[in-house]
């Protein structure tokens, strides 16, 4: 079939009449007329997309925007005809992985001043002396609240810092273990 197609092409772009290739291949006019106007469609699998390139690069653009925004925020702002999973999908199309932001202590100027204080007091010890020093191990243990993720949409910049973990005397219980 491909060869009486690409033969039919070939003749009628010589300017050769239908009834003359009729004769020379031992066709009918709408077998010419099928080759003529056939063309290769693009192979497709699987279900049609739900979103269009443009929702996508809207997606994408307000997660770029706000880094820490979650896809169900997405979702309902852009008013998207899909799922929070569809979302989580084009941004990760997009290389936008969800991360989970690091914690880092919530220093007061009083604590940053006492801390840049000692450092410039010890600046000059000996690594013998810091040897005598007792370090400690410490774990923190939450019994009273939520051990909850938030998610940002990683762009590849390091996001410093993003979250401060705050102390409430009550809720922490802290486990010293001497080395």
């Amino acid at each position: 079939m491909h060869l009486k197609r690409t033969l039919i092409k070939k003749l009628i772009g010589e300017g050769k009449t239908y009834k003359e290739v009729q004769k020379i291949i031992g066709c009918s006019a709408k077998m010419i007329s099928n080759a003529l106007k056939w063309r290769a469609k693009p192979e497709r699998r699987g279900r049609k997309r739900k979103t269009t390139i443009k929702m996508d690069r809207r997606i994408t653009r307000m997660a770029k925007a706000q880094p820490m925004i979650s896809s169900r925020m997405i979702k309902d702002s852009l008013e998207l005809p899909v799922s929070t999973v569809t979302v989580r999908r084009r941004l990760c199309e997009a290389n936008l992985f969800s991360r989970i932001p690091r914690k880092v202590p919530l220093l007061k100027k009083r604590h940053v001043q006492k801390r840049l204080q000692f450092a410039k007091e010890h600046v000059n010890w000996p690594k013998e002396k810091w040897r005598n020093i007792l370090w400690t191990d410490e774990s923190k243990i939450c019994p009273l609240l939520s051990h909850s993720c938030k998610y940002i949409s990683k762009l590849g910049l390091n996001i410093y810092p993003v979250f401060s973990s705050i102390t409430s005397g009550i809720a922490h219980i802290t486990i010293h273990k001497f080395t």
